[in-house]
């Protein structure tokens, strides 16, 4: 059930998972432990009218504060794991979704042609100069309302309503259910590696203060219920969003062509990008009961006008997470001659973006990986004596987590999946 609250309140949904009750909250938790540098008097929209003024001019001055938005940022690879057990809270390994950005000119960040071209048009080089310089750029960008201490951030949103953030909790927590990259992208050295005169897109920035990488990370596998509750909302009503945040004091708002939308409208434009996920079962599957938990498809669209599908990403890769006590059979490792192999090497570097060699063991030939060190994507547990194990054959049934054991002898645990998704 969704409920709209006053003006001085937030809002709210919940639903039933099985016995369990999910609450997804839309309310202001102020920084809730971002960088304390990136303080909430910071987040001003750039200049005052009369600074502007005072600094350029009355007619200069108000050509900064129209200038538009700037900001064009994309993830360029998106790894689900759909391992979900409340044992599993806290370990770095075990993350929902990880999204980044790793190939320059793929994903990154970058300066709209738009703001180019309104920045050309508008002013001139400062004499002697010919060509209007990097700094005059960055000063603009710096300096102008729609621009200024801008935060790309990654959330699920509300398709409907931008501004409302499914959270874990009664609270929508920085850091948690909206997640920020890079820092301000107007400050000085994160601006050094996007605007030149080239203009590129970069995915590393190496003098931010914040965070060197653009990639955010999710945590929603407390259970298996949650789980499925946010696979189910990322298909219909919520969507994954790379989106900017409007004040960090206030990070469920996103900058918009609307501007700032009251509580009592629904924002439905902003600057950005969605991503729309379909959950499938994995390929090969022939139990009603396996879940649907890889993912099919991603359809990337922009938010600011959502019916412009902007990319359709490439979800073949996927595989089966096999436990460490069945690894030596199910998901050996690779040898040295495998490691000889371009192909071999080429995938391995692709998943390593995301999932580093210290906490996983891949074999990609067989599609399979396992977690290292002593925590399990499945729960060990015994049913009248026998160990349940997890049951990696998908033409056989297998039990998930709310389900009813058969008889005396356990179904094996239904078999978990890390789907990586590139954008083409």
């Amino acid at each position: 059930m969704k409920v709209r609250w006053s003006k001085t309140t937030w809002r709210a949904v919940s639903g039933i998972v099985a016995s369990l009750i999910l609450i997804f909250s839309f309310q202001n938790c102020g920084k809730a432990g971002f960088d304390a540098n990136l303080d909430s008097s910071l987040a001003d929209a750039g200049l005052s009218d009369a600074e502007l003024t005072a600094k350029y001019g009355s007619t200069q001055g108000a050509k900064v504060a129209a200038a538009p938005f700037a900001y064009d940022a994309r993830f360029d690879q998106i790894a689900y794991n759909s391992c979900a057990e409340s044992h599993l809270a806290g370990n770095e390994a075990f993350f929902s979704i990880k999204a980044g950005a790793y190939r320059p000119g793929t994903g990154g960040v970058k300066v709209r042609s738009a703001f180019i071209d309104y920045i050309n048009s508008n002013f001139y080089p400062i004499y002697p100069a010919t060509q209007i310089s990097t700094n005059q750029y960055k000063e603009y960008l710096a300096d102008s309302p729609a621009n200024a201490n801008a935060v790309p951030s990654m959330a699920i949103r509300v398709r409907s309503s931008l501004n409302d953030v499914y959270a874990t909790s009664n609270t929508v927590t920085l850091n948690t259910d909206v997640i920020p990259m890079i820092g301000y992208l107007t400050d000085s050295g994160v601006m050094d590696s996007y605007v030149s005169a080239a203009m590129p897109s970069p995915t590393y920035f190496p003098f931010s203060g914040q965070y060197k990488v653009m990639e955010a990370t999710m945590k929603l596998n407390a259970n298996e219920g949650l789980a499925r509750s946010y696979r189910n909302l990322m298909m219909n009503a919520g969507a994954l969003t790379l989106a900017y945040m409007q004040d960090t004091s206030q990070p469920y708002k996103v900058r918009s062509p609307a501007g700032t939308s009251s509580t009592s409208t629904a924002l439905t434009t902003a600057y950005g990008r969605g991503y729309q996920f379909t959950f499938a079962q994995m390929s090969g599957a022939t139990q009603a009961n396996i879940p649907t938990n890889t993912v099919y498809s991603i359809r990337e669209y922009d938010l600011e006008n959502p019916n412009n599908v902007t990319a359709t990403w490439n979800c073949s890769r996927k595989y089966m997470i096999v436990r460490s006590q069945d690894a030596a059979t199910a998901c050996p490792s690779h040898t040295i001659g495998d490691l000889q192999n371009e192909s071999i090497r080429a995938e391995l570097e692709i998943v390593r973006r995301q999932f580093p060699a210290d906490q996983w063991e891949f074999n990609v030939s067989r599609r399979c990986a396992v977690p290292k060190g002593s925590v399990s994507c499945y729960k060990e547990e015994t049913y009248q004596g026998t160990p349940v194990g997890a049951q990696y054959d998908l033409t056989k049934d297998c039990f998930q987590p709310y389900g009813t054991y058969l008889g005396t002898t356990p179904l094996a645990r239904c078999a978990q999946f890390i789907s990586v998704c590139l954008r083409p």
